[in-house]
């Protein structure tokens, strides 16, 4: 009896200390060779001094995932005292400096271009870009430099700039031209932006806008003028986001405001304004491999410029034609998409979703208040890179149901 007892407490103690929670006291990276060991850590420091437990570990990975620098990331556990443990992750970087050339088209035309980008420039995640595109309407060169937010208060900021002509042909919705004129212009804005907590975002922009714009023969009362547009914005976004091995699903919503001075001879469009609105879901069901999303957008616009207007992507849609554009637009989403196949390079997906859309139907008169609701499905095929950190390749058809036409897509590269 007394041997039964001895061997009870000892299995009961041995259990005991086994049993209790360790805390995370140590993170360590293996297979850093760009990525600063001081920016990663930053990400992973609200880690230090919690519990070891599978939902920590699993917001742990997500955080890792979510930088969107790594290919291949293991992760592993050590007890190093009684209380105390570190975590082990070892990860593959992808590539991030590319000289990328691109290209899509659609059923409203074609664009080409390169860019030089760098999404992991000084090992800190600073993100710079140069490059020029032409499509059968414009021809554009462009620079951008941006820098994330610390989490210690010290805010990020974005600097874009770009110029170039252009001959717009815009359409309504029926897919007739409207419109026609030549503009030569150049925008340069500067938006700086700070983390408030872990998911939410708050943003003040600044811009500036050149445009000379002439009419051509076919459309002779367009007026020529040399526009300088002023504007400052704000804006508050949300994001929330978890991986789970396949997908990254992200709760997201936003929205901003917009307010512009012009020197326009108009005295209507002196103080063109803006505000827009987004929020979406992804989230998997049944299986990783399945998510199911959808989305919500739109904006509101009054006394803007005509170059200034909107395309469907404002109302998260696309079964518009890709030269529609229009001030005063709402609509939405809502579908699954399936990894069909997933490769150490590459990873297959199929989705599709039906779309909604409302918008002003005369996109040229101010005071024609007359609207339009559509809708009709949307699918088609995307390639996820494993190595570089956006989609590479996607093609997608979607069909108007209301106004009987199918609009086509594909992009190869980078899309703006």
């Amino acid at each position: 009896m007394k041997r039964f007892v001895i061997f009870f407490l000892t299995v009961f103690f041995s259990f005991s200390i086994f049993a209790q929670d360790l805390t995370i006291t140590k993170i360590n990276f293996d297979g850093l060779k760009k990525t600063r060991d001081s920016y990663i850590q930053s990400k992973v420091s609200k880690f230090i001094g919690l519990p070891l437990t599978d939902e920590n570990m699993h917001d742990l990975e997500t955080a890792v995932q979510l930088e969107g620098l790594f290919d291949d990331i293991h992760i592993s556990t050590e007890q190093i005292g009684d209380t105390d443990a570190e975590i082990n992750i070892s990860v593959k970087e992808k590539i991030t400096f590319i000289p990328l050339p691109f290209a899509m088209a659609s059923s409203s035309g074609y664009m080409a271009g390169a860019v030089v980008m760098d999404t992991n420039a000084f090992g800190r995640k600073d993100n710079f870009m140069i490059g020029g595109f032409f499509s059968n309407s414009s021809m554009t060169g462009m620079a951008s430099f941006s820098k994330p937010a610390k989490p210690n208060g010290v805010p990020g900021f974005s600097v874009f700039v770009s110029g170039g002509k252009s001959h717009p042909e815009l359409v309504d919705i029926e897919e007739e031209t409207i419109l026609k004129y030549k503009s030569l212009g150049f925008s340069a804005s500067f938006s700086i932006f700070e983390k408030l907590g872990e998911n939410f975002t708050i943003s003040n922009g600044y811009s500036y806008r050149y445009l000379s714009t002439e009419s051509v023969e076919e459309y002779p009362s367009f007026p020529e003028e040399k526009l300088h547009i002023g504007s400052v914005s704000l804006g508050l976004g949300y994001s929330r986001s978890d991986w789970n091995g396949v997908f990254m699903s992200t709760n997201s919503a936003s929205i901003s405001a917009e307010a512009g001075l012009t020197n326009s001879e108009d005295d209507e469009y002196r103080h063109p304004l803006g505000a827009s609105f987004a929020i979406g879901e992804q989230h998997p069901v049944f299986t990783p491999r399945l998510r199911i999303y959808q989305k919500i957008s739109g904006y509101y616009g009054k006394k803007n410029h005509i170059s200034a207007y909107m395309s469907q992507s404002a109302a998260s849609v696309n079964i518009l034609p890709g030269s529609f554009v229009t001030e005063r637009i709402i609509g939405g989403n809502a579908g699954l998409e399936i990894a069909v196949a997933k490769f150490s390079w590459a990873m297959l997906s199929i989705y599709g979703d039906y779309q909604l859309v409302y918008t002003k139907k005369n996109t040229l008169l101010e005071d024609d208040d007359e609207y339009e609701f559509m809708h009709g499905p949307n699918g088609g095929v995307r390639f996820y890179l494993s190595k570089i950190a956006f989609p590479a390749l996607s093609m997608g058809l979607a069909y108007n149901v209301t106004k009987n036409y199918w609009q086509f897509a594909a992009a190869m590269g980078v899309s703006f």
